[in-house]
């Protein structure tokens, strides 16, 4: 299986779990989406969804009324459509929960060092999303289930909005310019089917 396969799998079975008491839902269905997984494969499956299960943040949830799974959101911001779907919101008052759940094998990077790396913009996003939905603070929480307890958290307050959003602008600049250097790093470059075929990798850093 590809990494985005075993992703899929990892996070189309979290789909399944009841937040409020969270159990590891059956691996039957994984071999019906991707009839060809190794028992090896379906083994890393498990272990990840056991690991959301077992985490402090899933006790977390477990104890919130109102917490939901896959809720999309879609905004507009400098004539750009922007949507998704945050992987579990809770809204409470003015308060929003957001949690995001990895299933990236770190390496020897830190989980902060990855979302600073890969993920800072959709962090971004999702707090702007929440701001526009009504919320007056934006509670974001990244969990790599490698590490499930190493969470990655950020809050956010209205008052910082117009700087989210106009930092959120110039990357919509650097888009349209098509302004993307490269950015080879152990962590983007791993898994790569070109790695040292077509491109070094992060050896062009040296």
């Amino acid at each position: 299986m590809a990494a985005s396969e075993i992703g899929d799998s990892v996070h189309r079975l979290l789909e399944r779990i009841d937040l409020g008491a969270p159990s590891p839902p059956s691996l039957d269905e994984v071999l019906g989406w991707y009839p060809g997984a190794t028992a090896e494969e379906l083994e890393r499956i498990g272990a990840l969804v056991d690991a959301y299960c077992a985490s402090t943040l899933a006790a977390r949830l477990a104890e919130l009324d109102g917490v939901s799974s896959e809720r999309p959101f879609a905004f507009e911001h400098d004539r750009v459509l922007f949507h998704g779907v945050l992987d579990v919101l809770h809204l409470d008052g003015g308060h929003a929960l957001v949690a995001d759940f990895k299933s990236n094998v770190l390496g020897e990077l830190s989980p902060g060092e990855v979302v600073d790396a890969e993920y800072r913009l959709q962090r971004l996003v999702y707090a702007i999303a929440c701001f526009r939905a009504g919320a007056d603070e934006v509670e974001i929480v990244y969990q790599f289930l490698e590490r499930p307890d190493e969470l990655v958290e950020a809050m956010f307050r209205r008052s910082e909005l117009p700087g989210l959003e106009a930092e959120l602008s110039a990357a919509i600049v650097h888009i349209q310019a098509g302004e993307f250097p490269p950015r080879p790093s152990e962590f983007a470059c791993s898994g790569c089917p070109a790695l040292d075929l077509v491109c070094a990798g992060p050896a062009l850093r040296g």
